[in-house]
């Protein structure tokens, strides 16, 4: 789950786990809310590469940055969902 913003590493640090998991066989999911949900394009390649990455499009409404038809636009529901499937969660 990323939350973090524009200005912090964690967007770097999230892409970075995920892209290295993917590489290594793991499934991987990546929530997207709040002010993580600026990161939304830039984690286009993580989907490509196989990843679920789904953002709040409701926190994205909400601070202007929702494009209706955007890949992966979900809710909090969809969260639960990934939650319940993970072995593991990180929080960023």
């Amino acid at each position: 789950m990323l939350l973090s913003g524009p200005r912090s590493e964690g967007a770097h640090s999230a892409r970075e786990l995920a892209a290295e998991a993917l590489r290594q066989g793991w499934r991987v999911s990546l929530f997207l809310a709040g002010d993580g949900t600026v990161h939304a394009g830039s984690m286009a390649p993580l989907r490509e590469a196989g990843a679920r990455v789904v953002h709040c499009s409701a926190d994205a409404a909400v601070r202007g940055w929702d494009r209706p038809g955007t890949p992966g636009r979900g809710s909090f529901v969809d969260l639960g969902g990934l939650a319940s499937d993970a072995d593991r969660v990180l929080v960023l």
